[in-house]
């Protein structure tokens, strides 16, 4: 797991804690609400209801019946046409009043009997108080049970995840080529529970399975290979023979130089794996390597090679490149871009031109489609070699890939290929004082 990854999930974990904490804080604080609204509605005003009915029950038996007065209550009679009615009573109509009085904000109930009116107040401020003491406090100790409970399962939560994090980071950082399976041995440490340990033995065991399998396959790509350069070599060998006879009909000569080419071909593939079995092995002894002059060296053969075609070949040096690797690896990959070159072209140009980025092999031939670029990497397109025109451009990408060379083509029916290797790693110098035809002696690289 990368680190913008680990930062994202950590991101998700805090994120879904902060909506717990706004989810239960809006919650909290509608509960205050409907807390004071219930006590003013359903304790408030039905208790000055109730003091007004008892008031007039009262009245009725005893005419002298004083209106309510308590520490939080006030009753207020007055007959109508005869007492003067306050002002701030005096447009109040029968039922509940949110009224602010000398006393502060209140609560007026008004009821009338016989042209009598009685106007209770009641002190609002003791609303407020209550419904601190029955929604606010217990809402408060709640917020502060469930925060404490949001961050403990925050943190048992990234507790649980961060044995994963640890487990998908020892899985990214995993070398197949040579894996070590140590960062394995009792993955959770009994800090991620058993399922972690359950899921790491069985990376262990995937591990330690693909490990073996990459050594038999390492195997026997060498061993196949030097088992098969002996026969082929026997099979050219004997087909050159072969082909230097005077006796040899036009059929059979060209059955022979089938067979020479497709031996060749194979020597050349066989060459390849031994090569790439040796460099996985770390066997494969590398040095700096100038890629101009391997260039130039391919070119000078291919033109005797291709010599009955009506080919010019152009080598453009705009600098000269040096790369850590093999020659004979890099005659191969660029051998193979130069042989499709000539091979799909029958007369015209190729232009070789290497510059600070890599090199592009560029032709005048047949071209391809859209649909065959777009498959020109996969086998399907790799067996229009079988007819001895080369190892396919599928293992030159495989090639190019194993050295982190970028491989980019461009082509167009009947307009041409151009191949570009980017080789980003390359050493970079000046270019040679004039430009090369055919093979020039090498020049150190500047």
């Amino acid at each position: 797991m990368t680190t913008d990854s680990r930062r994202r999930l950590n991101t998700s974990l805090w994120r879904a804690f902060v909506l717990q904490i706004v989810l239960i804080s809006a919650t909290a604080f509608a509960g205050v609400f409907l807390a004071e609204f219930a006590i003013r509605e359903l304790l408030i005003v039905s208790a000055l209801e109730r003091e007004a009915d008892y008031f007039w029950a009262r009245r009725k038996i005893t005419a002298d019946t004083p209106a309510p007065n308590t520490n939080t209550l006030i009753g207020y009679v007055f007959e109508r046409g005869i007492d003067e009615v306050p002002a701030e009573f005096a447009d109040l109509s029968l039922g509940i009043h949110d009224v602010v009085t000398p006393i502060g904000e209140s609560v007026v109930h008004v009821s009338e009997d016989n042209g009598t009116r009685l106007y209770l107040v009641f002190d609002a401020a003791n609303v407020t108080e209550l419904a601190t003491y029955f929604g606010i406090a217990p809402l408060g100790l709640m917020l502060i049970v469930l925060y404490s409970s949001a961050w403990v399962a925050y943190r048992i939560t990234r507790r649980a995840v961060s044995p994963v994090i640890l487990l998908a980071r020892s899985v990214r950082d995993i070398d197949l080529e040579t894996p070590d399976l140590s960062p394995f041995e009792g993955e959770g440490g009994g800090r991620g529970g058993a399922e972690i340990d359950v899921l790491a033995r069985a990376l262990r065991h995937l591990l330690g399975r693909v490990d073996r399998f990459i050594d038999r396959e390492r195997m026997f790509t060498r061993e196949a290979s030097h088992e098969l350069r002996s026969p082929l070599t026997v099979i050219r060998m004997a087909c050159d023979n072969l082909l230097k006879r005077t006796t040899l009909d036009d059929d059979a000569r060209a059955m022979a130089e089938k067979i020479r080419r497709a031996a060749l071909d194979m020597e050349e593939l066989t060459e390849i794996l031994l090569l790439l079995a040796r460099e996985n092995e770390g066997t494969l002894a590398k040095r700096r390597v100038v890629v101009n002059d391997v260039l130039a060296e391919a070119i000078a053969g291919y033109r005797m090679i291709y010599g009955a075609k009506p080919l010019e070949w152009r080598f453009v040096e705009d600098a000269r490149l040096a790369v850590s690797s093999t020659p004979r690896l890099l005659a191969i990959v660029f051998g193979n871009l130069l042989r499709n070159a000539a091979a799909y072209t029958e007369q015209g140009t190729i232009v070789v031109r290497v510059d600070a980025d890599g090199v592009s092999i560029a032709d005048s031939g047949r071209g391809m489609t859209e649909e065959h670029l777009g498959q020109v990497f996969t086998p399907a397109a790799n067996r229009l070699h079988a007819q001895g025109n080369g190892i396919g451009l599928g293992l030159v990408k495989r090639i190019a890939d194993r050295f982190d060379w970028q491989v980019d083509i461009r082509s167009a029916p009947n307009a041409g290929t151009t191949v570009t290797v980017s080789l980003p790693d390359a050493e970079v110098g000046a270019p040679a004082d004039e430009p090369r035809g055919g093979t020039v002696a090498a020049r150190p690289l500047a």
